[in-house]
């Protein structure tokens, strides 16, 4: 039994890891594991020895071990993938896409154990016998000091490096776990054009006093509070359960007070943030009168002609009930909503002949577009600006496509891709280029257009911040995943751009989540008092009884906008910290590696 726990424990640690984590994010939402997520695998990386042993096979080790809680967490977190059978019509591509993704996402987790486990990893052996050479110094310096007849300092034990040497070692461990997450979590969101979604800060979406610092690191960057912190949690137990039982006494742990110190530093900088809130006055912000419109309707209907009639129907009377008995600035409805394309002239006459012509307000809109000639043809997913008239109309094109949902990667240069995958994406949807916000006229306010999950990508929108009034706008449908938790995960990662960039966000989904965020990440109503509790003080569509978001609804909202918000440090240099960290790491990794190859070469020359 020995045996088999010895070789078990690591892989069981892992996995416990990856469930840790798993719980952090909707559908379960116990923010609170993720400071203590990693203790398992750090404990796994730090001290499980490979099967055959030797240093040479740790990173192997780590590796494996990382894969498998990065595995385990995203095949939980990602498990709402498991709907696109219904979409699709077959349970073996709802399977696959939900082996394939985690499986391709879990890499950066083992490559991350696989450096945690040998060039970053922290051995407290090592400090042990440092402790006891000072120890051993420390002693013999006392005798020389009795036979001089020099008073005795051996009640203050060890000082300088002797007292804090260890903590330093486990300081320098936990700095370089940190940095490497971040480098790696980085790569994530820009490899294969990038899916970062639910990065270790995303865990915090409702602590909002810790997440104020996105808007300097971004979300990434707080991936490092939560790794360092894991670190040195778990070598403080390690180390005070050697020193109780070698020493039968603690020795000071400068690592735990710093890592203290670091959180606490980071929840002032939050309250700071919220203390300096400017209250909006006319004279320092615009007041935006805005109606966002959810239809539900059922992923399987939206394209069925046979239900045409009935969403173009709903759209009308839900937006018209609103603008022509009261004043609105912006009316939003969400990704694709009308079953047709911007040139059909159909779309042209029912948004012009029996929605513009009702109230004068603008509408965005998402929907798709296309250009053909001989040659070529090209169809875009897109939000349209309009008031008036769609001759008016302001037109932006997706940049950032969804990968295996919006284009097949690689169909052209590998055609098995092509033979497996072909059938279920015939077509590709063309990437727009353009990064210019949209106009908004009265009130002037600068619209920075998302689609789809464009608002998880901070790398984006930051390329449209601008002087002035701005706020971003993000139609989307999350009906594709049926009343899965991918739509609450949706939005705990879109409340973060809001943060990042110190901009408010209006968000239509067809289905999922409906809303107002303002530019701290709060999705309640600024003005909520004692009396609203729960769901009720939330700014999203939901049935009034239940607080279930996946219904069909409005909810018309003022829009605080400021007049010269801040251009953040995050806007102006996006995710230059996490960058900064992974190189770092990476540096440390190469320095190591190269110092390596030369003592093997001095050996084997010996």
């Amino acid at each position: 039994m020995k045996a088999w726990w010895q070789s078990a424990w690591p892989w069981l640690a892992a996995a416990l890891s990856g469930v840790l984590l798993g719980l952090c994010y909707p559908r379960w939402d116990v923010s609170e594991l993720i400071w203590m997520w990693q203790i398992p695998l750090f404990l796994a990386l730090w001290f499980s020895e490979p099967r055959k042993g030797g240093k040479a096979k740790r990173w192997k080790h780590g590796l494996a071990l990382g894969y498998v809680a990065g595995l385990t967490f995203f095949l939980m977190d990602l498990a709402w993938l498991l709907e696109l059978r219904k979409v699709v019509g077959s349970v073996w591509a709802g399977i696959g896409a939900w082996l394939a993704l985690p499986g391709y996402l879990a890499i950066y987790f083992g490559i991350w154990g696989a450096f945690v486990a040998s060039i970053g990893r922290w051995n407290p052996e090592s400090d042990d016998s440092k402790a006891k050479a000072a120890e051993a110094r420390h002693l013999r310096e006392e005798k020389a000091a009795k036979k001089r007849g020099i008073p005795s300092n051996s009640g203050a034990g060890f000082s300088g490096s002797d007292i804090f040497g260890p903590s330093l070692q486990v300081l320098k461990a936990a700095f370089l776990a940190g940095a490497a997450w971040c480098g790696l979590e980085w790569l994530r969101g820009v490899m294969l054009t990038g899916f970062g979604w639910n990065g270790l800060g995303v865990a915090l979406h409702e602590s909002l006093y810790l997440i104020q610092i996105a808007d300097l690191v971004g979300v990434t960057g707080l991936g490092f509070l939560i790794v360092f912190s894991n670190a040195v949690w778990t070598a403080t137990l390690v180390r005070i359960g050697r020193e109780m039982v070698k020493r039968h006494r603690i020795r000071p742990h400068l690592d735990f007070a710093v890592a203290m110190a670091l959180i606490i530093a980071v929840f002032l900088y939050g309250l700071t943030c919220f203390a300096g809130r400017p209250e909006p006055t006319e004279e320092n912000s615009v007041s935006l009168r805005a109606l966002v419109v959810q239809l539900n309707t059922p992923i399987d209907q939206k394209w069925d002609q046979a239900f045409a009639e009935k969403i173009i129907v709903d759209y009308r009377e839900l937006t018209r009930g609103y603008v022509e008995s009261s004043d609105f600035d912006l009316v939003i409805w969400p990704e694709t909503a009308l079953p047709g394309r911007w040139t059909d002239p159909w779309v042209q006459e029912y948004l012009n002949d029996h929605l513009l012509s009702a109230a004068d307000f603008s509408l965005i809109l998402g929907i798709e577009d296309d250009f053909f000639d001989e040659k070529s043809r090209e169809i875009y997913n897109c939000l349209a600006l309009v008031r008036g008239s769609t001759r008016n109309g302001q037109l932006h094109r997706k940049v950032h496509r969804v990968p295996f949902g919006e284009y097949l990667p690689l169909r052209d240069s590998f055609p098995p891709l092509r033979w497996i995958a072909g059938g279920m994406i015939p077509m590709d949807f063309t990437a727009g280029t353009s990064l210019a916000p949209l106009k908004l006229t009265k009130p002037e306010v600068g619209i920075i257009p998302l689609i789809c999950f464009e608002d998880t990508l901070g790398s984006l929108a930051r390329k449209f911040v601008r002087p002035g009034p701005q706020m971003m706008v993000n139609v989307t449908n999350d009906g594709w995943f049926s009343e899965s938790p991918a739509a609450l995960q949706h939005i705990a990662n879109a409340k973060f751009r809001c943060i990042e960039i110190r901009r408010p966000m209006a968000r239509a989904a067809n289905t999922g989540v409906s809303g107002f965020i303002d530019e701290y990440g709060s999705l309640e109503f600024p003005d909520a008092g004692p009396g609203t509790t729960g769901h009720e003080r939330l700014r999203v569509v939901q049935d009034p009884l239940t607080g279930n978001t996946f219904t069909m609804g409005t909810l018309p909202a003022t829009v605080t906008v400021s007049k010269e918000p801040p251009i953040t440090f995050f806007a102006r240099v996006g995710d230059a910290f996490s960058i900064t960290l992974g190189l770092i790491a990476a540096a440390f990794a190469g320095v190591r590696f190269v110092s390596a190859r030369r003592k093997k070469r001095t050996t084997a020359s010996a």
